[in-house]
């Protein structure tokens, strides 16, 4: 009798979870316009234009210099993943097509290799830092031109001319660099 009661109470409790309405979660993004944050800053990490990948990144430190630094840094491994992501969805794509080029170990190897080269090529845009009761948190960021992501590509697949042919014309890796 007693599990019967129990199996009924968590019944219950289920039912009423289950019914209860959906409720909107709020974005944790801060505004651009919120004070403690520079105008450029914007309320996502990523971002594009029509020439340019952008990310933005920010990080607290006891120094207003050091702030900057680990703030540029992050926003240099965030626009790595990024265009990481986005490379990978044009490689699956083109997978999915058919293609077997793009399956190749080595092929993989040499993707990779090319969009490690964002983080280290990355422009800084812009740079700041506030300070609040001696701790001072910085801002970057960063960015990488479309037609340069493009010359990593090129250069990191060498002269493998097929996976060149293969990747840089297709329609999906098109779209990413013209949009």
């Amino acid at each position: 009798m007693k599990k019967t009661s129990k199996l009924a109470f968590i019944a219950v409790v289920l039912l009423m979870v289950a019914c209860s309405g959906a409720n909107e979660l709020s974005n944790t993004k801060t505004p651009a316009a919120n004070a403690l944050y520079p105008s450029w800053y914007g309320a996502y990490e990523f971002s594009s234009d029509t020439t340019s990948f952008y990310a933005r990144a920010t990080a607290v430190a006891s120094d207003a210099d050091m702030a900057k630094l680990r703030a540029e840094k992050e926003a240099r491994a965030l626009l790595e993943s990024y265009i990481a992501q986005e490379l990978e969805d044009v490689r699956s794509e083109l997978e999915r097509d058919g293609s077997s080029i793009v399956k190749e170990p080595n092929f993989i190897l040499m993707l990779r290799n090319a969009h490690l080269k964002v983080e280290e090529e990355a422009s800084v845009v812009d740079t700041e830092h506030f300070e609040k009761d001696g701790v001072y948190r910085g801002f970057a960021m960063v960015e990488v031109r479309r037609l340069r992501l493009k010359a990593f590509i090129e250069s990191g697949f060498g002269s493998k001319n097929s996976y060149i042919k293969e990747y840089l014309e297709s329609p999906a890796f098109k779209e990413l660099i013209s949009l």
